[in-house]
């Protein structure tokens, strides 16, 4: 990254912090299948583990072209002044 150069970063989940730390009510409403309908707590857990055997220990919270589901997810995209929000 070069002097004075802005980055964004899109938000991610920590799959392992959230399987350690979230109560069952806090998978509620957190996923959704592909045809739309939400998951229940008990399908959102099972959904994280195999994201985890997966070896992926991050998810992005949306699209993001730079991500790294192993370290540190996303890595950030660069962002021109005009640009910021």
């Amino acid at each position: 990254m070069k002097v004075g150069e802005s980055r964004q970063f899109h938000m991610c989940l920590d799959v392992r912090g959230a399987l350690t730390n979230w109560k069952k009510k806090d998978f509620r409403h957190m996923f959704k299948h592909a045809d739309g309908r939400t998951m229940t707590p008990d399908e959102a857990k099972a959904q994280l583990l195999e994201e985890l055997s997966k070896g992926h220990n991050f998810i992005p919270y949306g699209k993001c072209d730079n991500f790294d589901h192993k370290e540190q997810g996303c890595m950030g995209h660069p962002v021109n002044e005009g640009e910021r929000a």
